[in-house]
């Protein structure tokens, strides 16, 4: 009989090897656990868009939702190892750590919580890299509505997050005036306006002390001009934020303005997310630390998961799960399989606990 550390090995070299980008076609992966959640005796339901759903399956009512996401950041050049390579206990491949590793560990978890007569809710996205339409969909269900607790299983190393800073993307936009690079003097450099303003945000590009607690900015992209001998007449460049809890969409957009004033340029919000939190002292992570131990953490993130996209339906959020963020989206990224199993063991007892309480 295969061991918990066989299946966790064998089950994350399936996911890993179905290709599951916002390119990809995402259903030979909505069927692979589809299939595994109806060996249980469990029946998928599907929310949101056809194309990215989320997989919603309940097993009795009011139990703890466990949640995570199949989908992957594109997979990268020049990678050492193959995806599914194991190497002893470690196992390679884009999403192995963010976040296939937590999904075998909840499908792990769940079969041990049916046998048990557990009830829990299982919710797997297919769209976290992206839009998180998906987690937004499955905060409507009343399954999630009426759960004591909803855990993201990303990887957090059994750290135990319950404050995530909010998240701002913004587009900046200079224009100017198209001409021959021999006579700059009759165009209008974009460019160079572009680079004006970059400066006047300069101290705000500068590393935190506490990055989890303080606004950080970085410009992540930027697009001008069409050839070396024409002054460019568009210049744009993409800028992402993370701001604490102390502040919102207002405070932040007003730091920008009073750098770089309010002409001249166009602002564009791409993308937003409110930060999110839970008390440290709450029931539900108090069992937690109680599942994992003394030596616990429980800590605040600068990066946002769908926990969220949660916060409308559960007053009670946390993300704690195998793998370390250092992998995720790098090259040669992985998860140690024992951890999935120390997971799925986890997301089993935690269930229960909270069941009882």
């Amino acid at each position: 009989m295969s061991t918990l550390k066989e299946k966790a090995k064998e089950m994350l070299t399936d996911l890993v090897l179905i290709k599951s980008t916002s390119e990809d076609d995402l259903g030979p992966i909505v069927k692979y656990v589809s299939d595994r959640l109806k060996r249980m005796g469990l029946e998928p339901k599907y929310l949101g868009d056809k194309k990215t759903p989320a997989i919603l399956a309940q097993f009795g009512k009011g139990g703890v939702v466990l949640s995570g996401h199949l989908d992957t950041v594109p997979h990268g050049t020049d990678w050492k190892f193959e995806d599914g390579q194991a190497v002893g206990d470690r196992v390679y491949g884009r999403g192995t750590c963010d976040m296939k590793g937590g999904c075998v560990a909840m499908l792990l978890a769940a079969k041990d919580l049916v046998a048990a007569n557990v009830p829990f809710t299982l919710c797997f996205t297919t769209d976290e890299e992206t839009t998180m339409l998906g987690a937004a969909a499955a905060a409507k269900s009343p399954a999630l509505k009426s759960a004591p607790c909803i855990v993201v299983t990303e990887a957090t190393e059994f750290d135990i997050v319950v404050h995530e800073k909010g998240l701002l993307h913004l587009r900046l936009v200079t224009t100017g005036v198209a001409g021959h690079a021999s006579a700059p003097e009759l165009g209008d450099n974009a460019i160079v306006k572009m680079v004006k303003l970059l400066a006047k945000l300069k101290d705000l590009q500068r590393i935190p002390r506490r990055p989890t607690e303080e606004m950080t900015l970085c410009v992540d992209t930027i697009t001008g001009g069409t050839r070396i001998n024409v002054i460019p007449d568009r210049c744009e460049v993409e800028i992402d934020i993370r701001y604490p809890p102390s502040m919102n969409r207002r405070k932040v957009l007003k730091k920008i303005t009073d750098r770089i004033g309010k002409k001249g340029y166009k602002l564009e919000v791409i993308q937003e997310l409110d930060p999110v939190g839970t008390d440290r002292n709450s029931l539900a992570v108090r069992t937690m630390k109680e599942c994992l131990g003394k030596k616990a953490k429980i800590t605040s993130v600068s990066y946002a998961t769908e926990m969220v996209m949660f916060k409308d339906a559960c007053r009670y959020l946390m993300v704690c799960g195998p793998g370390g963020e250092s992998p995720c989206h790098c090259n040669d990224e992985y998860i140690n399989v024992p951890e999935i199993v120390r997971a799925a063991e986890l997301y089993t007892e935690f269930c229960s606990r909270m069941t009882k309480s």
